[in-house]
């Protein structure tokens, strides 16, 4: 949530975000909400003269004054105060309505559009190559002519078959079991397919638990006030799943977590850090929730895009500061790098445009995108935002700065590895004969050096 004083400031901004493809022209009437805003304040400060009259009223009675004498005039006060209740309930309403639409606003290095088209890529890296030259950089994926046309951990040249192919032939997926048992998009990972899921994420958690990040076990179903908060709502509402309540203890209202995000700075809601607390580093891994809602009828093969899926999130809490917030985004990209180099997989990072940076809380935002041989494609697998003090303002987080003053901290999130990952090791360390190699970082959880189609 912005500051409503920013936004009082700083109307043309607001509505620039509907110009950038950031805002709904629909959901954002700015010059509406200044004027609900402008109602507002008046009937405030005509609620507070009324109810200080009434104070002074039960002072007089306090102080011996003929209380009948003064029954008319607090019964008129009690009436008129019962009325403005009642207009500024309205109009709050209306007024939260509009606020609760407003992004935040876009770094100025945030590339302006409206479409995926017009996002920058301003880095791209092979593992024959490293990364390869601004020249070969353009638009949102310039780069795809550079990558490679096969399989580059393979000793053969050749076009990869894709994973819902190689995975039901290794017996490490079943993309039919998923269906019988849950419906489309559902799953199931098996054998070393479900190892080197998991050698991944313990791979990064090691990293993670060097770099000073505290693991934590979270609540995978949360309160609408936890979604509103980390910004899903209410612009993801229908990415999310909501539960029944009429089983739920206490008749609460539960969502199903698409990210551990929320949940992790949820932890925080209603408290004030020290400055020394700062940065606060944590990551969850967990199972997440999607509906998809918009995107039935694509990627329908396979495990890409999916109703339920592991991942791994890393979440940032630092001092209200913009160079900081930059500097800490540049850091969670370095530890996204570092897992895809580990693994020895092509990529690309791609900075956001305006409209498409996702969800309304990021001021900034990376994607990390894996080239796939198979189809000539990039396919997303880390994204990772800065969100400025959006979150915390709506969570009411905050910190003691160096001199003692109450400020908002910032935010930042990074999805450091998901299921999406087996699919690009599928991609790329595939054999011409349909076995898969194990990636070198991977084989001491694994337990080995490749799955074969002929298990002794």
């Amino acid at each position: 949530m912005l500051d409503v004083n920013y936004i009082r400031a700083n109307p043309d901004k607001i509505r620039n975000l509907v110009n950038i493809g950031r805002a709904s022209n629909d959901k954002v009437d700015i010059d509406k909400w200044l004027y609900l805003d402008t109602q507002r304040r008046e009937l405030l400060v005509k609620l507070d003269e009324i109810n200080r009259k009434r104070n002074e009223l039960a002072q007089k009675g306090k102080q011996g004054v003929d209380i009948e004498s003064l029954k008319e005039e607090g019964r008129k006060l009690k009436e008129e105060s019962t009325q403005l209740n009642t207009q500024i309930e309205e109009l709050t309403k209306q007024w939260q309505g509009i606020l609760d639409w407003i992004p935040n606003i876009p770094y100025e290095e945030v590339p302006v559009g409206t479409t995926s088209n017009q996002n920058i890529e301003f880095k791209a890296w092979t593992p024959e190559s490293s990364y390869l030259p601004a020249e070969k950089l353009s638009g949102a994926e310039g780069s795809a002519a550079s990558m490679p046309k096969y399989a580059v951990n393979s000793t053969k040249n050749f076009t990869p078959r894709p994973h819902w192919e190689i995975g039901p032939a290794l017996d490490i997926m079943d993309l039919e079991a998923g269906p019988k048992v849950s419906g489309s998009r559902f799953y199931y990972i098996k054998k070393e397919g479900a190892l080197i899921i998991m050698a991944v994420f313990n791979l990064l958690m090691k990293k993670l638990l060097q770099d000073g990040f505290d693991p934590m076990l979270v609540p995978l179903l949360v309160k609408e006030r936890v979604l509103y908060g980390s910004g899903h709502f209410p612009g993801d509402a229908d990415q999310i799943y909501k539960l029944e309540n009429k089983y739920v203890e206490d008749n609460s209202q539960l969502y199903l977590l698409g990210s551990s995000e929320p949940s992790n700075f949820a932890y925080f809601m209603d408290k004030i850090l020290n400055f020394d607390e700062l940065p606060v580093k944590v990551m969850a891994q967990t199972a997440c929730f999607r509906s998809e809602v918009g995107s039935w009828g694509k990627d329908v093969r396979g495990i890409k895009r999916t109703h339920q899926f592991d991942k791994l999130e890393m979440n940032m809490i630092i001092e209200a500061d913009d160079e900081k917030a930059r500097e800490m985004h540049e850091y969670l990209l370095s530890i996204n790098e570092w897992l895809l180099q580990e693994l020895k997989l092509p990529y690309h990072i791609i900075n956001m445009c305006t409209g498409d940076l996702g969800y309304y809380a990021a001021a900034k935002k990376y994607d990390v995108e894996v080239w796939l041989p198979s189809t000539a494609e990039y396919m997303e697998v880390m994204s990772d935002s800065i969100t400025t003090d959006f979150q915390t303002r709506r969570l009411n987080i905050k910190y003691r700065d160096q001199e003692g003053n109450l400020k908002y901290p910032y935010t930042l999130n990074d999805t450091g590895a998901t299921h999406r990952l087996l699919i690009a090791i599928i991609e790329h360390y595939q054999t011409e004969n349909g076995d898969l190699n194990v990636p070198d970082v991977l084989r001491d959880f694994v337990g080995k050096n490749l799955v074969s189609k002929n298990r002794e």
